[in-house]
């Protein structure tokens, strides 16, 4: 191989690397910010929670199977994750649901291309997972509200 041959070689091995780099580092920083800002909308429990978006459950989805871009979706999950928190806090206005709550410190949205699902949540020690079936419309304060309230 010349010289030439090697350096368009290692370029071209180096784009990929380059277009998903610092715009998706972007893309997912932000909906990371939004998960944190939904936590700070649960105001009415009496404690705080951590809300952490599921990266490795969206990463594991079969984007390709599925004929969708994963990129385009991360604005998406953004804007369903903004209403997360007021769901959340809405429980705590009962009593009985504000003291189930105390045993939640953690909170993971989870994407899934479950069709059988919008919402649902899942409670584990003290992580409750909020599997959204993220190819519908946009989430609600309601639909956290109605999934946590079946799991809790």
């Amino acid at each position: 191989m010349n010289r030439f041959t090697l350096v368009v070689l290692a370029m071209a091995a180096a784009m990929p690397v380059y277009a998903g780099g610092v715009a998706e580092q972007k893309e997912r920083a932000s909906v990371d910010d939004a998960a944190a800002l939904a936590a700070t909308d649960i105001k009415d429990c009496g404690k705080k929670f951590t809300v952490t978006f599921d990266w490795k459950a969206y990463d594991a989805l079969d984007w390709a199977k599925m004929g969708r871009d994963k990129h385009e979706y991360l604005a998406s999950e953004k804007s369903s994750l903004a209403d997360l928190g007021k769901g959340i806090d809405r429980l705590c206005s009962d009593k009985d649901y504000r003291a189930a709550l105390v045993k939640i410190h953690s909170i993971v949205y989870r994407s899934t291309n479950d069709e059988s699902i919008r919402v649902k949540a899942t409670i584990s020690g003290g992580t409750m997972t909020l599997s959204n079936y993220s190819f519908g419309s946009t989430r609600h304060a309601d639909d956290y509200e109605t999934a946590a309230k079946a799991a809790l």
